[in-house]
């Protein structure tokens, strides 16, 4: 682990975010999981060394860096708390919601990603978008032989070192796909979603 930024906030402890923070705290980072009802998530930091619970805002105080992994409905919730914030924030959320007829149905971005729409809610903070298009099961450390490739992409060139750290650290190979407007590939049902790949796989999509 070579950052400074060793506070890991997650906002959604779902299973995306609970698996996450797991593989965060196990890693050495010091990780807090947000709930409306933080006794509610006692459970899932029994076992780990570096970890705690708290509500979003308390979260969002602790957190070098905040994991969004949160139901898209509750999208503008959760930016009007980080609005006036300065954070680098991991973005796994994808741009749909349950319907009444129990679909899935894309919420209209006007052609942006998800990743783009995040960073013009929050132009104070800094995103990386990584792991919106991988199912919580394909992210369990140690269940295969070689690092999983993991596709990021940031508008910060000052960033790619971190996000390549962070994802490094759990477990993961990274692998940069580029700026935010490329992010569609690498979101649920993009180019990318929930292929698994070795690194020299990935390199080779790209080239």
């Amino acid at each position: 682990m070579k950052t400074p930024y060793q506070n890991i906030g997650i906002i959604g402890s779902g299973n995306m975010g609970g698996q996450l923070g797991r593989l965060f705290s196990k890693a050495g980072y010091n990780v807090m999981f947000s709930s409306r009802h933080p006794e509610k998530l006692k459970s899932l930091i029994s076992d780990l060394p570096n970890a705690n619970v708290g509500n979003v805002e308390q979260t969002i105080e602790f957190a070098d860096i905040v994991l969004l992994a949160i139901n898209y409905a509750t999208l503008s919730e959760v930016t009007d708390q980080l609005k006036d914030k300065n954070k680098v924030i991991i973005d796994l959320t994808n741009p749909f919601y349950w319907a009444e007829n129990k679909t899935l149905a894309k919420v209209n971005l006007s052609g942006k990603s998800a990743g783009e729409h995040l960073q013009s809610k929050l132009p104070n903070s800094k995103i990386i978008k990584a792991f919106s298009s991988h199912y919580s099961a394909s992210l369990q450390k140690g269940h295969r032989d070689y690092p999983i490739a993991v596709f990021y992409t940031t508008d910060e060139e000052d960033l790619k070192e971190l996000a390549e750290t962070v994802i490094a650290d759990i477990g993961f190979a990274p692998v940069y796909y580029g700026r935010l407007n490329r992010s569609k590939d690498i979101e649920l049902y993009g180019k990318f979603s929930n292929k698994i790949m070795t690194k020299e796989e990935a390199l080779l999509q790209l080239a």
